[in-house]
């Protein structure tokens, strides 16, 4: 989710790379090289700095609004009791025979559109020409009167700007992670979330590459009472990257445990002037990944009340997040280096205890039986509501260029 995190490797590499050797020893050895790293890391060599850059900010759009936190007094058994009656996506086909322009047809039905999308989580707009170009698709948004508005990520550039003018990013379409399952999610952090996205078809892969939808009213109606009790009462707690450039440390003798206050206010420091996000940064340590720092977000609420309709839909990011869940589908990944680290996540309780396999491996048992497959082809546009819809993306084979636009 972070992976450009790696804006900090210019700071923590002057650490690493540049930094006196380490030698047990005297105490006043211990304060010289104190001193020398914190100088070092505060002002990395100008080059590095200026390459290290993944920002992808959008001046002239609005930033993605703060996240709608409704969560407080679910009753879980009393709000969940009625049936589900709807099919996600709603699919929109344009009929020529209307005898409207492809424009008339989005633009007189405006008001409807939007309350279906309302009532349905998602639409599936088909058989239109107009979204096959991007000038195109953003004349489809413009037709709904949405306003365009950054990634919530969009601090840490985890999305490449594919236009700029329209705000449109791209949607996980590299070669190098076409064999990784990207597990169902909503676009979302704890402190900002888009209320909409427009999904949009350009070019689809040779084989796979679906665009999949997640029911998340059904999620709370189809988990196990028990499981969704337990997350509830309980609270969950993401880590969203890791930091993994400390591993040095063990071998620094009694000079690790200063060391490690002094790495973490410098990491600390370039997480916070970089990140938009609510992050706290905190040591893990283990034979299988060595010494690094996890940066978790405030516990939250696996279930989230809509905005406007106020009814409770499952809100949480687990299906994507989680190591044990992410290791199961794609198999563990091999030796990394420390930069592609970055992107590791996980889930824990609120407290940070683990959850337990039975209760992910059920949670992924429910979600991948909601899952919804939607083969958009060219020109094609699936608009989520993001507070009630979870969306992911099947393996593939091939080139596939789909774009996403965010909305206030």
């Amino acid at each position: 989710m972070l992976i450009a995190m790696i804006a900090l490797t210019p700071a923590v590499g002057a650490l690493v790379l540049t930094g006196p050797a380490i030698t047990p020893g005297v105490s006043t050895l211990a304060v010289t090289q104190r001193a020398s790293l914190l100088s070092m890391v505060a002002a990395p060599p100008k080059p590095e700095a200026e390459k290290a850059t993944f920002d992808t900010s959008i001046s002239e759009i609005p930033k993605c609004p703060e996240t709608v936190w409704n969560a407080d007094a679910i009753d879980l058994a009393k709000d969940l009791s009625s049936p589900l009656a709807r099919t996600l996506p709603l699919e929109i086909t344009y009929d020529s025979a209307s005898g409207q322009s492809e424009e008339e047809f989005i633009s007189s039905r405006r008001e409807e559109l939007l309350a279906q999308l309302t009532a349905n989580g998602a639409i599936w707009f088909r058989g239109f020409e107009l979204m096959k170009s991007q000038d195109g698709f953003q004349r489809f948004y413009q037709l709904l009167e949405l306003d365009p508005c950054q990634d919530p990520l969009a601090s840490v550039g985890a999305r490449a700007i594919v236009n700029k003018k329209s705000a449109m990013y791209e949607a996980v379409n590299k070669p190098s992670r076409a064999k990784f399952f990207v597990g169902m999610h909503a676009e979302s952090t704890y402190k900002r979330t888009n209320r909409l996205g427009a999904f949009v078809c350009f070019k689809r892969a040779e084989t796979g590459g679906e665009f999949l939808l997640l029911d998340g009213k059904q999620m709370l109606r189809d988990l196990d009472p028990a499981v969704l009790s337990r997350l509830y009462e309980r609270r969950v707690r993401f880590s969203n990257a890791e930091l993994p450039f400390f591993d040095f440390l063990r071998n620094a003798g009694p000079l690790k445990e200063i060391l490690k206050p002094v790495c973490k206010s410098v990491a600390e420091f370039a997480v916070g002037m970089k990140i938009d996000m609510e992050l706290e940064l905190m040591w893990a340590e283990d034979e299988k990944d060595g010494l690094r720092l996890l940066a978790l977000s405030p516990p939250q609420s696996p279930i989230n009340r809509h905005p406007v309709t106020g009814e409770p839909s499952w809100f949480c990011n687990v299906h994507s997040h989680s190591r044990y869940l992410r290791d199961r589908r794609d198999g563990v990944l091999p030796e990394t280096s420390g930069s592609s680290k970055l992107n590791r996540t996980d889930m824990f309780f609120g407290d940070l205890s683990e959850i337990s396999p039975a209760d992910l491996e059920h949670i992924d048992e429910v979600t991948r039986k909601n899952l919804v497959a939607v083969p958009m082809s060219e020109g094609e546009v699936v608009l989520v509501d993001n507070y009630q819809c979870l969306h992911g993306r099947d393996v593939f084979t091939g080139e596939r260029l789909h774009a996403v636009t965010w909305f206030l």
